[in-house]
């Protein structure tokens, strides 16, 4: 991320229960008028998008109440389709804090931000009994999901990629996403993704009627 330049005011895009992760690869469908007027206007610029997760549920009032932190991404594929939505892939580049949200002319909402450290790095070799446990937890959650996950490819991957990529998309409540994004460093995100698995495939287990005498 050194070798871009980050601008100071940023479009947001607000959309409940989706997280993007510095790293991580995000695709989207775009048909609401005001976004598809807004990944036009990024792509006339700089590429960036803002994403950023509502805090409440109106998803549809112009200024529905939004978290104060998010994740930069630049477009690095979109593609128009034949009724008229825009298919696109957000790269994560780096997270933000809004200073504050901007009047404007536009149809959707801008900020101006500050950008936070990334907190992906993590030691592999300090932290191999950790990884462990990260990939245990998910071997164990992972089947319990309707669409088939292969672990395969999970098992190859670093740790900061593992981490990044469950967060992203394990279908966690927008609070617990929320909360993944707003970790200060990797071992914090990661310790609170290994407990989230845990929970989750505790909860999968089928539930016994039975009782032990």
């Amino acid at each position: 991320m050194n070798d871009i330049s980050l601008p100071k005011n940023i479009p947001l895009f607000p959309l409940t229960g989706v997280l993007l992760l510095p790293g991580g690869l995000l695709p989207l469908q775009i048909f609401e008028q005001r976004y598809l007027q807004m990944f036009r206007d990024a792509l006339q610029g700089d590429s960036i998008i803002g994403m950023i997760q509502l805090s409440s549920g109106l998803q549809h009032q112009p200024k529905a109440p939004i978290y104060r932190t998010g994740c930069t991404g630049k477009i690095t594929h979109h593609e128009d389709t034949s009724d008229g939505r825009m298919l696109v892939t957000l790269h994560g580049l780096c997270r933000f804090a809004i200073i504050e949200e901007q009047n404007n002319n536009h149809l959707y909402r801008t900020a101006e931000v500050d950008y936070l450290p990334s907190g992906n790095t993590f030691d592999e070799d300090a932290n191999a009994a950790k990884h462990q446990r990260l990939l245990t937890a998910a071997s164990l959650y992972l089947p319990t999901l309707e669409n088939n996950v292969q672990l395969d490819p999970l098992l190859e991957a670093s740790m900061s990629e593992l981490v990044t990529v469950l967060s992203m998309h394990c279908p966690f409540s927008s609070k617990e996403k929320q909360s993944l994004l707003e970790a200060k460093d990797q071992n914090v995100r990661v310790d609170l993704l290994i407990k989230l698995l845990e929970h989750a495939a505790l909860e999968s287990w089928p539930s016994s009627n039975q009782t032990v005498n």
